[in-house]
């Protein structure tokens, strides 16, 4: 095998690199969600959380902001910052947990569960179309890639 032009890299060009693809179609699918979300006024990480507490909810009843972050795999900082704009915006309410005085229950607002609803099936018809048919082998992949569950919520903390 020859050496490559550019001995500090083994691939040929970026466009051979597996990592530098992903990147690119990870922002490029990031800015197609945006664009999808934004006249429904929610960012992807806003509607991220939105559908954790309303998927955490049909479950659990009292959903804590700490539960939101560890299902959605979000980071406490911005999981706070984004419920709190949530808040202002009148989707979630979040008062303080009845068990736990630290802890904020978080609970969907008929507006808040509105607009989940209609952005979930936006989102579900984007991704189909962005995937397309070999979404499940991509699954597949990028959860070999993933670490466990368990590391993956350590590393949020």
């Amino acid at each position: 095998m020859p050496l490559p032009a550019d001995p500090l890299f083994t691939f040929e060009g970026p466009d051979e690199n597996p990592g530098f693809l992903l990147a690119q179609a990870t922002a490029h699918w990031h800015r197609q969600l945006a664009t999808v979300l934004t006249p429904l006024n929610l960012s992807p990480t806003q509607f991220l959380l939105l559908a954790a507490v309303q998927r955490l909810s049909q479950n659990e009843g009292a959903v804590t902001q700490a539960a939101v972050a560890q299902h959605a795999r979000t980071d406490k900082m911005t999981t706070s910052k984004t419920v709190r704009a949530l808040e202002e915006k009148g989707m979630l309410m979040r008062p303080a947990h009845e068990q736990d005085a630290r802890a904020r229950s978080l609970t969907l607002t008929p507006v808040g569960l509105k607009a989940v609803v209609r952005a979930a099936w936006a989102v579900e018809e984007f991704d189909q179309n962005f995937f397309g048919a070999d979404a499940g082998k991509l699954v597949q992949t990028w959860r070999a890639l993933l670490p466990r569950t368990a590391d993956a919520n350590q590393a949020n903390e």
